[in-house]
């Protein structure tokens, strides 16, 4: 492995600890508007062939709860956060268009993760429930709208990762539990058992994990208690160790990760610990480099990341340490190239979004300014 020029490791000194990242965001009180109509864009900066509807609430508002396409194109969201830890979990209808109330998990939870197994079952893994990490694990059954308690991790985490393996394991990563872990485990869904496996090299919670198309697992920056990280491993589960790769530009946590159709993945945003990034940048693992690109439009973090039908990407929302955002942009992997498209009706951070069977992406709950949200709207692209 060759890494070229600046793409060395290297890491940020940061002081922080768990208590800054989990407080609310209260500083952060304006409107941020961007392509509210055809005239604050030009032709070249500007898509104005898409629209954002809104749709019909989710019964509780929330934010940094899970969301998960079920195989009847219905989304299932479970957890968060509204002023409390919350283990109710919703149901939207694709072709009604409407939410209802499903079974609770059997834990409050946020932080957590959610995972669609081949199966068709949910998984949800972890968490914290305002008191203390979880170890605990649980299924959604949607022909029965229960939820079932399962054998338990071998580690409590939250803020961890979950990851779906070609044979249809899922890899948790690392996370935290008073301790940032190196530690991961695989779940197994035909035995229903949990198995401690590799280690990673560097320890760390708010990373990605992406799975590759030649079955392997990057993941990439983060934070390890003392630096915000640029470093990146890949996860071989035919051996069950990481082996460290090359190194992205700039280290960043709470930035999302996207595998392209070309099996490349883009890195967008996030926080290097002096501030919001605009920075984006594209890993290619038949080289195992990184490349850096061209810049969003606009610096953010706890954005969201969306694969579209047609390859492009669409990030939403997050705040750019000044505003809480409602703008959203498309990255077109065939130019390296973005595009502004239309804001959303209101600005969101820790919200999800959802690709839908239909084409449309679905972007849920989330908080504005303190505020935890219900509203949903659904973005349509030409």
């Amino acid at each position: 492995m060759s890494c070229l020029k600046g793409e060395t490791a290297e890491t940020l000194n940061v002081s922080h600890n768990k208590k800054d990242f989990d407080a609310k965001l209260t500083s952060f009180q304006s409107f941020h508007s961007a392509c509210r109509s055809t005239s604050n864009c030009s032709v070249s900066q500007c898509d104005v062939s898409s629209r954002w509807s809104n749709t019909s609430s989710i019964n509780i508002a929330r934010d940094s709860h899970t969301a998960s396409i079920l195989p009847n194109g219905n989304v299932l969201i479970a957890g968060g956060y509204n002023k409390s830890v919350l283990s109710s979990a919703e149901l939207y209808n694709l072709l009604r268009g409407t939410w209802t109330i499903t079974g609770n998990m059997n834990n409050a939870r946020f932080h957590h993760s959610e995972s669609i197994l081949t199966n068709g079952k949910v998984l949800v893994v972890g968490g914290s429930n305002d008191k203390h990490q979880l170890n605990s694990a649980e299924l959604y059954d949607s022909s029965t709208g229960a939820w079932i308690l399962i054998n338990n991790m071998n580690i409590a985490r939250e803020y961890h990762t979950a990851t779906i393996l070609t044979d249809g394991k899922v890899l948790i990563a690392g996370g935290y539990n008073g301790i940032i872990q190196p530690s991961t485990e695989l779940y197994d869904p035909l035995t229903g058992n949990w198995t401690l496996t590799g280690l990673m090299n560097t320890r760390r919670q708010y990373h990605t994990a992406s799975m590759l198309k030649n079955g392997k697992v990057l993941v990439t920056g983060g934070y390890d208690a003392i630096t915000i990280l640029n470093n990146a491993e890949l996860y071989d589960p035919s051996t069950g160790l990481w082996t460290v790769t090359c190194s992205m530009n700039n280290p960043r946590y709470f930035h999302k990760a996207s595998v392209l159709s070309n099996g490349k993945v883009l890195i967008t945003g996030g926080n290097d610990g002096e501030g919001q990034l605009k920075s984006v940048e594209l890993y290619d693992p038949s080289t195992e480099t990184w490349t850096l690109i061209n810049n969003m439009n606009t610096a953010r973090e706890y954005h969201t990341a969306t694969i579209l039908a047609d390859g492009k990407v669409l990030i939403t929302g997050g705040h750019n340490g000044t505003f809480y955002l409602n703008s959203a942009e498309l990255y077109d992997p065939s130019s390296k190239t973005w595009t502004i498209t239309y804001s959303m009706t209101i600005p969101r951070i820790r919200h999800t979004t959802s690709l839908l069977t239909n084409g449309k992406v679905l972007a849920i709950g989330g908080n504005n300014n303190d505020i935890y949200l219900n509203m949903t709207e659904a973005y349509q692209s030409s």
